[in-house]
């Protein structure tokens, strides 16, 4: 598992390459921007409905040997590999939710957590419940705490950090890289064009 990384230089990165992609034209508000994460999250029940998982193995054997074989035909073989074994599963969307939650963090200059915090801190200090036994029950849980439905008062930058946090859990509980995916997917998003084709 590739661990955590400094969660405020990668934000910082995370919102210059959306802004340069065009994602800060014009002023949101950070409703805006958690309802964008809630929906990566529900493309993340989607691809669990459709039992879409990523194939690293899959992944690494295709860039290989299109890189060796197809080089000529196909030029940039790490974005076919990742279209063909990880794009659109699990473990993309829920990368591409904390992707967006990181841009929040750095549009808006959270300063998050650098320290290690664990998966059982965590689940002792926070209202997600390690009881939940399905996959959709731990992302409803999520969703729950973007919108403000539990009996605690977080602040903004709380929110963005605690529900990281939430999906750091819920990527453990299903043995999921969490951040090399993030990685993968924040090198494939370069090559996207202006909002990635997207009104917003």
């Amino acid at each position: 598992m590739k661990p955590r990384p400094d969660l405020n230089t990668l934000s910082k990165e995370v919102y210059q390459a959306n802004k340069e992609k065009g994602f800060h034209d014009k002023e949101q508000s950070n409703e805006a921007y958690l309802m964008l994460v809630i929906t990566e999250l529900s493309e993340a029940v989607e691809s669990d409905r459709k039992g879409k998982r990523a194939n690293f193995v899959e992944y690494e054997n295709r860039k290989l040997v299109w890189h060796n074989e197809l080089s000529n035909i196909i030029p940039d073989c790490f974005n076919y590999a990742f279209e063909w074994a990880i794009k659109d599963s699990i473990e993309d969307e829920l990368a591409d939710a904390v992707i967006r939650l990181l841009d929040l963090a750095g549009l808006r200059g959270y300063k998050l957590c650098t320290e290690d915090a664990t998966i059982v801190e965590f689940v002792h200090c926070s209202p997600i419940d390690e009881k939940f036994e399905s996959f959709i029950e731990h992302v409803f849980a999520v969703v729950k705490l973007i919108s403000g439905n539990y009996d605690m008062d977080f602040s903004p930058d709380e929110i963005v950090e605690l529900t990281i946090l939430s999906i750091e859990y819920l990527c453990d509980t299903l043995s999921i890289d969490l951040w090399s995916h993030v990685e993968l997917k924040l090198k494939y998003n370069q090559s996207r064009p202006y909002k990635h084709g997207k009104a917003y």
